[in-house]
């Protein structure tokens, strides 16, 4: 099916950045390969991004906090 002749300008749609909108806590624990209780433990402390409230009991994290944790693990401190 060819997409162009439905939607005009299709093809000038690039997708730069394929990273999800935010991180559920099963991602975290893979990319960080902390546990669950390590990764709550950091958090309380202030050494590991908060989640965010996705609504209900779900919560995520944002790619761009999870960044700044990757580049300085020992040394990462939440904001105040």
């Amino acid at each position: 099916m060819n997409h162009q002749a439905h939607y005009p300008g299709l093809e000038k749609i690039v997708i730069r950045d394929a990273s999800p909108a935010f991180y559920r806590i099963a991602d975290v624990m893979k990319i960080t390969a902390l546990s669950r209780a390590t990764l709550y433990r950091r958090i309380a402390d202030g050494r590991f991004p908060q989640p965010v409230r996705l609504g209900g009991r779900a919560c995520g994290w944002k790619p761009s906090d999870l960044q700044e944790w990757v580049e300085v693990p020992q040394g990462y401190t939440t904001k105040i």
